[in-house]
């Protein structure tokens, strides 16, 4: 009989032994699926992050090209500045300026008409000789 009770036992530990080993299959097989959807969600993540990394990377590229531009216009703007004339040299052209004051000259026009209107306001001979041509048609002189 203690023969068979140590069948029995042996035969119960074997059964719970093949038990913890299903256990254990079963997990580890959740485990593996576990595992491979984990490294199919790492790959694609990997993509993501490349593909961001390369549109970053482009974006910087553009970001210098852009940053070179503005350097030339500000390098070409400071030279430029360096041609400007200076407060002291404005100063100077003010003070001719009023000394000249340009608003008060006149255009030629304005002289021919200040002429004509002089010319008018006289009475000398010659717009009356004018007149009598005209009024006779003839080109004669008849001023005596």
């Amino acid at each position: 009989m203690a023969q068979e009770q140590m069948q029995v036992d042996y035969a119960q530990a074997f059964n719970e032994l093949a038990n913890r080993i299903r256990i254990l299959e079963s997990k580890q097989s959740l485990l593996s699926e576990k595992l491979l959807v984990m490294n199919q969600n790492m790959i694609e993540e990997y993509k993501k992050v490349m593909k961001e990394i390369k549109v970053i990377d482009m974006e910087i590229k553009d970001m210098k090209k852009d940053l070179a531009n503005v350097k030339n216009v500000v390098r070409h703007l400071t030279e430029e500045a360096g041609k400007f004339a200076k407060q002291s040299d404005v100063k100077v052209l003010e003070k001719y300026i009023k000394l000249w004051s340009p608003m008060n000259f006149v255009t030629e026009k304005q002289v021919q008409e200040m002429i004509r209107a002089s010319l008018e306001k006289q009475e000398s001979p010659v717009p009356a000789i004018k007149k009598v041509r005209k009024e006779n048609g003839t080109d004669r002189d008849t001023s005596e």
